[in-house]
């Protein structure tokens, strides 16, 4: 009896001790395009606990799932259908508990909702215009009718001010003698003769004869006023938006090319499969999602997707193990050299 009981107890701890341990994990985040929507499957090995919300101002959405891995999952899911762009796979703290955080960006603003399977090991996403009318369309609203103006008063005429008589000054009646016609001989010749005012004679300007060579004409000073110089500040360039403009192979090395130096990233090493991850933070960020083959160095694709403030660009492994490797920055980007 003793031993059964112990054996009970032992049984029942072991499974204790293994519930928690095995936390719950995201088998699998499939795209389902039908047409020219697309939803998105997320399922787990045990019922999810969820939340979901859209980031407001941006076309991104987040998908937060309590105490569950993210180990299984690509970090990075290109998908170019409908309204969704690509998927980006994180682990995540909330008041310190794991959740999986699934970040999605979109085409453009969209309202995200979320369904259940009766189990809740399946969650079915899918996405609507945000700009979507619900029904018809409002009715435009009736005219309200004007109201009758009310008659407006007469305006009453201003008096114009009468015009003011001009008064002439008064002449004086003193008139001047009239100048004798006949002047009287002077017997004694003592009148002095009346000066005679000579003719004045008036002389164009470009008339004026020029001065002779023994005559230095005086120069008239000119004054020049100097305007005050005020010093010019150079305008600050505008910040470019962060962008991965290539990625190019080379003898030994992969070289991711940017518009700009990158001075600050982050890796992460994934494996099942084994893969690179590399996080490219930017204040502005202008970069598409895309695909590239490599197939060289035992890496098959390089994948570039964007999160939310950073570029994340992932290097796949086409085998077993992700090939040893070394990260320099060159003058517009990173090169990621192979032994």
């Amino acid at each position: 009896m003793k031993n059964t009981l112990f054996a009970i107890m032992l049984f029942a701890a072991i499974g204790c001790m293994y519930s928690a341990v095995h936390a719950a994990e995201l088998l699998d985040v499939k795209p389902v395009v039908s047409g020219s929507d697309v939803s998105v499957e997320i399922s787990a090995d045990i019922p999810m606990t969820y939340t979901f919300y859209k980031v407001p101002g941006q076309a991104r959405a987040v998908v937060d799932i309590a105490e569950a891995d993210p180990e299984k999952v690509e970090p990075l899911i290109v998908v170019n259908k409908g309204a969704v762009s690509s998927i980006s796979v994180d682990k995540a703290q909330i008041s310190g508990i794991v959740v999986s955080r699934l970040i999605f960006n979109l085409v453009s603003e969209s309202d995200i909702s979320v369904n259940a399977s009766s189990n809740r090991k399946l969650l079915t996403v899918t996405f609507s215009s945000s700009t979507a009318a619900a029904g018809k369309p409002e009715p435009k609203p009736e005219p309200k009718p004007e109201p009758n103006p009310e008659p407006k008063p007469e305006a009453i005429p201003v008096p114009l001010p009468e015009p003011v008589a001009k008064i002439e000054p008064p002449v004086s009646a003193v008139q001047p003698p009239p100048a004798a016609t006949d002047k009287e001989e002077d017997p004694l010749g003592l009148d002095e003769p009346a000066a005679v005012t000579p003719p004045v004679k008036i002389v164009a300007a470009a008339a004026v004869p020029a001065p002779t060579s023994g005559m230095v004409p005086t120069a008239t000073p000119t004054v020049m006023r100097i305007p005050k110089l005020e010093p010019v500040v150079p305008a600050a360039a505008p910040l470019s938006s962060l962008m991965i403009k290539d990625v190019i192979t080379g003898a030994s090395f992969i070289e991711i090319r940017a518009n700009q130096s990158i001075s600050n990233y982050k890796t992460i090493r994934l494996s099942g499969p084994d893969r690179l991850v590399i996080d490219i933070p930017g204040e502005k960020i202008n970069q598409k999602s895309k695909t590239i083959a490599i197939n060289k160095f035992g890496i098959s694709k390089v994948r570039i997707g964007v999160s939310p403030n950073n570029i994340r660009i992932v290097l796949d492994s086409a085998k077993t193990g992700f090939p040893a490797h070394t990260i320099t920055n060159t003058e517009n980007g990173l090169r990621i050299n192979f032994k």
